[in-house]
């Protein structure tokens, strides 16, 4: 394999794994090493924005409401791009929540009528190709997919 095919190769099925702790603050380095690593996979600009709206609405999610204690939890990201298709993975041992059983706000009406929350994950349902839930071993495992 010459080095430009490995390379093409390598960016085709990339992966990146990041531990960060349940605060606010380590959202954004979290966010920033994710958005490094996407750049050079050579994926479609809105790719990045995908990105960092799921980062932002599923960690900030489980930090505000996934935990009853002060204590320190790791989140954990899982990033992967396989055939051009980006796979993003958010696992916490916080409370069980299925994003997928939220009801979608009411866009209907005025946004001053409108109760706070929820319009965040439904963006993520309207621009995932696919959007999975599992809980498994006193996690929750949040899978989005983007073509």
């Amino acid at each position: 394999m010459t080095r430009e095919a490995h390379r093409i190769g390598a960016a085709l099925n990339a992966s990146l794994h990041l531990h960060l702790r349940n605060s606010t603050t380590a959202l954004v380095p979290a966010n920033e090493a994710a958005l490094a690593w996407l750049e050079p996979q050579e994926l479609a600009p809105e790719m990045a924005f995908f990105l960092s709206l799921s980062l932002e609405e599923l960690v900030t999610n489980c930090i505000k409401y996934g935990y009853d204690d002060t204590a320190e939890h790791t989140i954990e990201i899982e990033l992967s791009v396989t055939d051009r298709r980006l796979t993003i993975v958010v696992i916490d041992d916080g409370h069980a929540f299925n994003p997928l059983e939220e009801r979608p706000p009411d866009l209907g009406q005025p946004i001053g009528n409108r109760p706070i929350g929820g319009l965040g994950l439904h963006l993520l349902r309207e621009m995932a190709d696919e959007m999975t839930y599992e809980r498994r071993d006193k996690t929750n495992r949040v899978s989005l997919t983007k073509n």
